[in-house]
């Protein structure tokens, strides 16, 4: 290391310099991740119009002897990229954690910042997004029960 010495601070250059390489890791793992999201319904797709079997005369079919050889293989798959989502979201979380650290040490306000003061999750982790899909769905469905009991 020119100009620093061992065991002393890293210049504000220097924090610079790793806070741009750590905020282009954390943007080429979101991008890689959403774009993996969004093959995902298209997979789906090629499946299903693989499994239809289209010689019965214009009414589709399911070709039953895939089923088992093409669900064991979707549930490889699935698990594959659900294993590389873990991943993906620990590293993610490393690299917040080492960019917010760094942009504290340089005072960045946090109103400029990007990685402080996020907005807290909720349901171990899980996006607010996630969480509130669960609780329209939880809510729907004490509603349709207790109309349910009303009427019995």
């Amino acid at each position: 290391m020119a100009g620093e010495q061992q065991g002393s601070e890293p210049s504000a250059e220097t924090l610079r310099a790793i806070y741009q390489e750590i905020c282009a890791s954390h943007n080429g793992i979101a991008d890689f991740r959403a774009k993996l999201l969004a093959l995902l319904p298209i997979a789906s797709g090629v499946g299903i119009f693989l499994l239809v079997d289209k010689s019965t005369g214009g009414r589709p079919d399911f070709n039953i002897k895939f089923l088992v050889p093409v669900g064991l293989f979707g549930f490889v798959v699935t698990f594959g990229l659900f294993m590389y989502e873990l991943r993906g979201i620990q590293d993610c979380t490393l690299l917040r954690a080492r960019a917010e650290a760094i942009e504290k040490t340089l005072g960045t306000a946090v109103a400029g910042s990007q990685f402080r003061e996020r907005p807290k999750t909720q349901f171990g982790g899980l996006a607010n997004e996630i969480g509130a899909g669960w609780r329209c769905l939880r809510r729907g469905y004490s509603s349709r029960q207790r109309t349910l009991s009303a009427s019995a």
